[in-house]
């Protein structure tokens, strides 16, 4: 029995001191401080503060030139920083090469490293000496990182939960659970206010802004005051979660997750941004003749909500842990490979947009260019349609329309008509001066000709009727004159009001026109007379006649 006995001591002996000497193993391997590498030392810096291994006096080393105490403080909120930032470590993606050397992400390559260059940039690892530290520029700002994170302090929460409420359920302590309730039902509370309150200053704001009413706008506002609510939410979350102290995996997979949220809602605020004032400027631009700005409406929204889309999809990619460098320079290259494929769609964009900026036409307009006349029908992408007079379309590339001379019909003040009047050879000068001077009161009384009326003596004569040329077969008398509208329709309505004017002038006091031909007079023919024209130039006869022209003139052109 003594001899079973002192067996059962003796293993029991050996018992305690194999489970003492794992221990102390487990206890100097989790003291063993190695500051040889980047990853070494933040190996020793997080191993050594978590719960199940608590040595904060090794992690501490990891602090640059501070006293004992003060750099166990730095390291422990560092510790929470990375955890209310829901930054997950990954120690297979930190180099574990002694000479590092950083050239991307600081400006001279020096011996250093930045575990999160995009999430947290302050932070990072520099060699001094032999070992490598939290750099001493790190050091300086933790404490501010860290109250940007926890207002309130992550330790003075830790320190007031009762002992009850931390128990485990599903991974995540009473409190927790508790605590993350909580936060969701305040985050909703104040999502609903803030999006009514929102919302209020929006159509307070509309109301001052406006001063006209804008269909639809208010359901424009209400859907652009619902993401940004939303927003507002997730700020809060963001806000809240870090105190909840959820380690660092599970914080990693919320925060991210918000950040993605964010990031999907701020993309619905530009585009509902991009409603909001396309909306207003439809409004602004129903109210001018303009039909450019019609048309660039909806080039301007497809435009600006595409790049919203795009930059929202890099932002995307970059939580998602996309080396934004890598993102740009593929884009770069991709850029420059679609741009050499198709350098005349670029060219294209490039000219209309040009055409939108300088404005040379607008929807309506009469041009001539290279050759193609007609009515500018609708400006696009890549061409525009000019309908020319018989109704036919022509396709012009922007790019060539940019940059070709465009003669705008529609830009002129006046249109104008030229033309020459040729009179019979043997019309006497008393019958072409009173012609000219009948031509140019009909002028006068025409309702869409230019006149003395509007004339100043800074522009061009209004008109010019004169005689001008003795011609191969008539006496050539010069009628230029400039119609008051813009219309080709109502231009030519103009001229057929003119000239049957004149015509009617012409066949009253007797005046012939005259038309290509060669007469032959046999003077001396006998028993007969020449076949001259009898013109009648009484002055009494010719004063009356004009009056009389002139009188039904006037009375005609009313009903026009």
């Amino acid at each position: 029995m003594k001899k079973y006995k002192a067996h059962f001591l003796r293993k029991q002996f050996f018992l305690v001191v194999g489970i003492w000497l794992l221990l102390a193993a487990k206890v100097s391997i989790a003291q063993v401080v190695d500051l040889s590498t980047p990853r070494s030392t933040m190996y020793t810096h997080l191993e050594n503060l978590k719960p199940e291994n608590y040595h904060p006096e090794a992690a501490a080393k990891t602090i640059y030139g501070l006293p004992l105490d003060e750099a166990k403080k730095k390291a422990i909120r560092l510790k929470y920083i990375f955890e209310g930032k829901g930054l997950l470590i990954d120690y297979n993606d930190i180099p574990n090469n002694p000479d590092y050397i950083d050239s991307i992400n600081f400006p001279i390559p020096k011996h250093a490293y930045k575990p999160f260059p995009y999430r947290l940039p302050e932070i990072y690892l520099e060699k001094y000496g032999a070992n490598w530290y939290y750099s001493k520029s790190s050091v300086a700002k933790i404490d501010f990182l860290y109250h940007q994170i926890y207002p309130l302090g992550a330790e003075i929460i830790a320190q007031y939960i009762p002992p009850y409420l931390k128990d485990k359920i599903f991974g995540l302590e009473i409190w927790q659970w508790i605590g993350l309730f909580l936060a969701l039902f305040i985050t909703y509370f104040l999502h609903i206010i803030f999006k009514k309150i929102l919302y209020l200053i929006l159509h307070f704001a509309k109301d001052r802004l406006t001063h006209f009413p804008i269909d639809n706008l208010d359901e424009r506002l209400r859907q652009f005051s619902h993401p940004l609510s939303y927003i507002f939410g997730i700020y809060v979350l963001k806000l809240l979660i870090p105190y909840l102290l959820l380690g660092q995996k599970l914080s990693n997979w919320i925060l991210s997750s918000l950040i993605f949220a964010e990031i999907i809602f701020w993309i619905f605020v530009f585009l509902k941004l991009i409603d909001v004032l396309i909306t207003i400027y439809k409004h602004k631009v129903q109210k001018t003749d303009n039909l450019l700005d019609d048309q660039l409406m909806p080039i301007l929204k497809n435009s600006l909500k595409t790049l919203v889309i795009l930059i929202g999809g890099f932002k995307i990619l970059i939580v998602l842990g996309a080396d934004p460098k890598a993102i740009l320079a593929g884009v770069s290259i991709g850029g420059l490979a679609v741009g050499l494929a198709a350098q005349d769609t670029v060219k294209n964009l490039i000219g209309t947009l040009m055409i939108f900026v300088d404005k040379p036409f607008k929807i309506g307009d009469w041009i001539v260019v290279d050759g193609v006349e007609g009515s500018v029908e609708e400006v696009g992408f890549r061409s525009s349609i000019i309908r020319a007079a018989d109704t036919s379309i022509f396709k012009i590339p922007n790019s060539k329309l940019s940059e070709a001379a465009v003669n705008n019909m529609g830009k002129r003040i006046y249109r104008r008509y030229k033309t020459t009047l040729g009179l019979r050879y043997d019309t006497p000068p008393e019958l072409i001066e009173v012609f000219v001077e009948g031509v140019k009161k009909i002028i006068e009384a025409h309702p869409t000709t230019r006149n003395y009326s509007n004339y100043t003596p800074n522009n061009s004569a209004p008109y010019n009727v004169e005689f001008i040329d003795y011609g191969d077969s008539s006496l050539n008398i010069l009628l230029n004159v400039y119609f008051m509208t813009k219309d080709y329709a109502e231009e030519m309505h103009g001229r057929h009001i003119l000239l049957l004017g004149i015509l009617e002038l012409a066949n009253g006091l007797g005046v012939e026109f005259a038309f290509p031909s060669q007469t032959l007079f046999m003077e001396l023919f006998p028993e007969k007379q020449p076949a001259y024209p009898k013109y009648n130039t009484d002055k009494d006869y010719i004063k009356k006649t004009m009056e009389e022209i002139l009188t039904e003139f006037k009375t005609k052109i009313i009903k026009y």
